[in-house]
């Protein structure tokens, strides 16, 4: 490698020369002059041509990577530098912060390819196409040259992390509630929520590891949260005002059948209904087992009376489904029981079995629905709570028409003088 000492002597050979010839030109003939300058310019040629040549397949002065001097090498040198580095970088950590949370991921995890042919043509290359007087005023010049890996990253590592971090730091923004206590409409504000900046995550752990000096430290990444707020306003449900319909069970309190139809109701109290919104019956009860709060209790399965845990919800879905109709909404996804059952007429229940069955309706309203739901002295009850407008003052009744082991299902509609403006053929169900 060459040193200052070395590349100061070039020029200090360079100045004694032109002085030298300086004084000797003074009192000398002009073909001694002329001798004179003919010998400096082939002696300085010759230096030029043995600075040249000394830097011929080797790294040019001034030249580092990562800050780390790596002028003097030659080609096969630099290609083991650059290797060693690449090994030494993989040794490398990121580090996330966010909170008291720190999460690492290996640089080995990340790096796809560090393009080290890329960088090592680079360096060789850098004066290739100069002529021999430009490579020498580079070389003496000494100019400061820092070079770095063009790395490429696997983002989707970084992505994986990024969902796990926001997962385990995130807080879920709470949407505004109607709660209908004693059939007074109260409301809840909502709060507002943090989430991950994984956008912003991504562009500091790429802009990081090609920009810092990634051979000598770790990055150290510290996260940015921005603000998730509630998708729904509290204004848009101010018009709820008015309770729209309203259908009610009876029901053996207590004992595992009790129990599940009141875990059940609880689920879907004070649920939320925008307009356009659809309703899952399954979504919303959740995992029907133990650890959320359902019982062994009798079920129908494939026509025969069963013992299986969660047995009674589907009395709370064929209430709602009542509740609904009143209300003038069709089912998008609705099936009967495989055998009738004694809590609501032939045509007018609603079943669920997990993973396969499910019961859906769409808010087809102008305005948010709060489904309200009440257990006590063995009756269940089930309300939709909405605007007075809502329904335009129509009256909605369902009727199943039963005939042997089918039975269909209709629903009208009758204005304010008891005239019918409305009917739809909804279903039919076939019981064994």
């Amino acid at each position: 490698m060459s040193s200052d000492k070395e590349e100061k002597s070039y020029k200090e050979i360079i100045k004694e020369y032109l002085n030298t010839i300086k004084s000797k030109i003074n009192g000398i003939t002009k073909k001694q002059c002329i001798i004179t300058i003919v010998f400096f310019v082939i002696s300085l040629c010759v230096w030029i041509n043995i600075v040249v040549a000394k830097y011929d397949k080797r790294v040019y002065p001034g030249v580092s990577i990562y800050q780390e001097d790596i002028s003097g090498m030659t080609n096969n040198e630099l290609r083991e530098k650059l290797e060693v580095l690449k090994k030494e970088i993989n040794e490398k950590e990121v580090k996330i912060k966010i909170k008291k949370n720190t999460y690492v991921l290996s640089m080995n995890d990340i790096i796809l390819n560090y393009n080290i042919d890329k960088l090592y043509e680079d360096i060789v290359n850098e004066n290739k196409d100069k002529n021999i007087l430009e490579k020498f005023i580079t070389i003496i010049k000494n100019k400061e040259k820092n070079y770095k890996f063009n790395i490429d990253i696997n983002e989707d590592k970084i992505v994986r992390c990024g969902y796990i971090i926001d997962k385990e730091n995130s807080i879920k923004p709470l949407e505004p509630k109607v709660i209908i206590d004693n059939e007074v409409v109260k409301l809840k504000e909502g709060k507002t929520g943090k989430r991950l900046d994984l956008s912003r995550l991504i562009k500091n752990i790429l802009y990081s590891v090609n920009n810092k000096n990634i051979y000598r430290e770790d990055i150290v990444i510290n996260c940015k949260e921005i603000n998730e707020q509630p998708t729904i306003k509290i204004d848009s449900l101010k018009n709820i005002n008015h309770k729209i319909s309203s259908y009610s069970t009876s029901y053996a309190s207590g004992g595992g059948r009790g129990d599940n139809i009141e875990v059940a109701a609880k689920k879907i109290d004070d649920l939320l209904l925008m307009p356009g919104e659809e309703f899952s019956y399954e979504k919303a009860l959740g995992p029907i087992d133990r650890e959320h709060g359902y019982k062994n209790a009798p079920v129908i399965i494939n026509g025969d009376l069963k013992d299986g845990i969660g047995g009674g919800v589907c009395q709370v879905s064929s209430t709602l489904y009542n509740t609904q109709l009143k209300s003038g909404i069709l089912p998008t996804e609705r099936r009967n029981h495989s055998k009738p059952v004694n809590y609501v007429p032939r045509g007018l229940d609603a079943t669920l079995a997990t993973g396969s069955i499910d019961y859906k309706f769409k808010n087809t309203l102008e305005y948010p629905i709060v489904i309200n739901t009440k257990t006590s002295n063995n009756l269940l009850t089930i309300e939709f709570w909405s605007n007075e407008k809502s329904l335009d003052g129509i009256e909605y009744e369902a009727v199943g028409y039963s005939s042997g082991k089918v039975a269909n299902t209709y629903l009208y509609g009758y204005n304010e003088k008891g005239k019918k403006v409305y009917e739809k053929h909804i279903d039919t169900s076939v019981y064994r």
